[in-house]
């Protein structure tokens, strides 16, 4: 099979160690009991892991550079496409408490209302990132981010499939 353009392979690259360090970020804040913020960052690692697995879907020429530039844009294309990561993260365990999480859906809106306080002109109540997004809801993302990464091992490492999607489909 062809490879595609390089700038590709440097996109996966790129993108997938920013998501980890994303991740480490997050983490850091899990213990702090920041929220708030670690749901943001963590939100974010997902759309990079998102972003790394197009890239490589065009580098190994799975897609084509076009189909990788109109999801490149869209919050909810990118994780749409992370889809398989909740349901992957239901199934594994979490190594620190060492049982299930209720995973929810990671979701545009909630990822805004982690950074943003929520007002209008319609409302009189002020809601702000901290009361808006909770301790199970982080917890939950950072999770299944962890279990993203694990399933991307486990294709290309353990399994021995190429880059991208291509190899979560057989």
């Amino acid at each position: 099979m062809a490879r595609g353009e390089k700038k590709f392979f440097n996109i996966y690259a790129a993108a997938h160690n920013n998501a980890a360090e994303l991740l480490s970020d997050a983490e850091v804040l899990l213990e702090r009991e920041r929220w708030a913020t670690a749901y943001f960052l963590a939100f974010t690692a997902l759309e990079e892991i998102s972003k790394s697995q197009l890239a490589a879907d065009v580098w190994t020429g799975f897609i084509n550079e076009k189909e990788f530039w109109d999801v490149y844009t869209s919050h909810r294309h990118k994780v749409g496409r992370m889809a398989r990561a909740s349901n992957d993260a239901r199934r594994y365990l979490d190594v620190e408490t060492e049982q299930y999480i209720d995973v929810q859906e990671p979701q545009v809106k909630r990822r805004m209302s982690a950074l943003y306080v929520e007002c209008n002109q319609n409302r009189i109540e002020v809601e702000s990132p901290r009361e808006l997004i909770t301790e199970d809801m982080a917890k939950s993302l950072v999770h299944t981010v962890r279990s993203a990464f694990h399933s991307i091992f486990v294709v290309t490492e353990y399994w021995g499939h190429q880059i991208g999607t291509k190899g979560f489909m057989k």
